[in-house]
């Protein structure tokens, strides 16, 4: 199913109903912003008590990372210079201690209290051409002042970090931070071992690596005098990882819970964050990506690599989540594309040629099954059979596809 003519037409998929997710400018946004389901009315449940995510599957607002992923891959898709949009977006809310919202709307600002992922630095760096040249040295001070509200806000005494809650996270039911006793189908905080904000997350310290580093390199290229200080907390953050979060028994990172200091012995595809974000060393690296990744025991699955350790007694292939809180969507083991595409870069970067395009390969025919069968393309699919599970009319980083039809072009 991955001929020539079959990837081109997913290709055509997401040039046709890509551009759908870009809205023009309304109300509180005002530059252009993007929702993550395609050929929808953008903030039309602003005044709803619920929103349609929840009822239809159907995402109507800016999602933080949802946009920023998709922007970076706008232009593969004829759309330019949606980074700087998006980004000018999100920091024209910012507060004046740096708080930026992660989900926001013409008319409402939702998922309050929530911070903004730490992507957008990562995404200004995408941005290309002259306009580029011209309005990022006006957005540094605003990055700045975001980046240090992570540094007051959540940053431990150890030099890593913490997600104000599971849903913050954006990894809604990440059972690495839930870790539940017991099984549970409904939602029932009281089940939870962990307290919100408590959990040392390997992803978001990771993440914030990466985006200290961008900051880095863009101060620099606008010779700033905070370069050498953002390289060196990009550095720190690296090395604290590696000091805290490393499990040498198991092979793998790990959250780690600082109120027993222990290490929470709970796989999710997060625990992989360091080797798809590129920042961990290639003994490690390559050891996680065996053992792991691209291991049929644990991630690698029939239609892509699964969101979480397929081997641990809670990974689960339903269409909401489980065990804990009755979440909108499921990260405790269906496919995602944002974390396959995230793999394939990582498996690219660190030599793993072959297994890159075998990865590719059963996404693209997982989503090419997708739209023939229904027509569109979903949230995330079962790991097993492929079966649609959630909010159709997805794009969002679906769209990140595109490098993988790369990598077997």
């Amino acid at each position: 199913m991955t001929g020539k003519l079959k990837l081109q037409d997913l290709s055509d998929f997401f040039k046709q109903h890509g551009p759908t997710c870009v809205h023009a400018p309304s109300g509180m946004l005002k530059y252009r912003f993007v929702t993550p389901s395609y050929a929808v009315k953008a903030g039309a449940d602003d005044t709803a008590q619920v929103a349609e995510r929840s009822t239809t599957g159907h995402y109507l607002q800016m999602y933080d990372w949802d946009a920023c992923f998709f922007s970076q891959a706008a232009h593969q898709i004829g759309i330019e210079d949606l980074p700087l949009d998006v980004v000018a977006n999100f920091l024209s809310l910012k507060r004046p201690d740096g708080h930026i919202p992660r989900t926001v709307s013409p008319q409402r600002v939702w998922d309050a209290g929530d911070q903004c992922k730490p992507f957008l630095t990562q995404t200004v760096l995408k941005a290309i051409g002259g306009r580029a040249q011209e309005l990022i040295p006006k957005l540094l001070d605003d990055l700045d002042c975001y980046l240090r509200y992570f540094e007051r806000e959540r940053k431990s005494q150890w030099g890593l970090y913490k997600w104000r809650n599971v849903l913050e996270s954006g990894v809604d039911d990440n059972l690495a931070l839930i870790a539940p006793r017991e099984a549970a189908k409904d939602e029932d905080d009281s089940i939870g071992r962990f307290p919100d904000g408590e959990i040392l997350a390997v992803d978001l310290s990771i993440y914030l690596a990466k985006e200290f580093a961008s900051f880095a390199q863009l101060t620099k290229r606008y010779k700033r005098e905070d370069a050498g200080k953002y390289q060196d907390m990009a550095d720190q953050v690296i090395a604290a990882v590696e000091e805290h979060l490393w499990c040498d028994k198991t092979g793998i990172y790990l959250n780690y819970n600082p109120v027993d200091k222990c290490l929470v012995p709970v796989k999710s595809w997060t625990s992989l964050a360091p080797v798809i974000m590129g920042l961990a060393p290639e003994s490690r690296a390559h050891r996680v990506i065996k053992d792991y990744m691209i291991n049929p025991d644990h991630f690698l699955a029939p239609c892509g690599i699964a969101s979480h350790d397929l081997a641990e007694p809670l990974a689960n292939q339903q269409r909401r989540g489980l065990y804990g809180r009755a979440i909108v969507s499921n990260w405790q083991g269906p496919v995602w594309i944002l974390t396959n595409a995230l793999c394939v870069r990582a498996l690219k970067h660190y030599g793993f040629t072959k297994e890159a395009r075998d990865v590719s390969e059963r996404v693209c025919r997982t989503l090419l099954d997708s739209i023939a069968n229904t027509g569109t393309l979903y949230e995330n699919y079962d790991a097993i059979s492929g079966k649609p599970l959630w909010a159709p009319q997805f794009m969002s980083w679906n769209i990140l596809a595109l490098e993988l039809i790369e990598t077997l072009a």
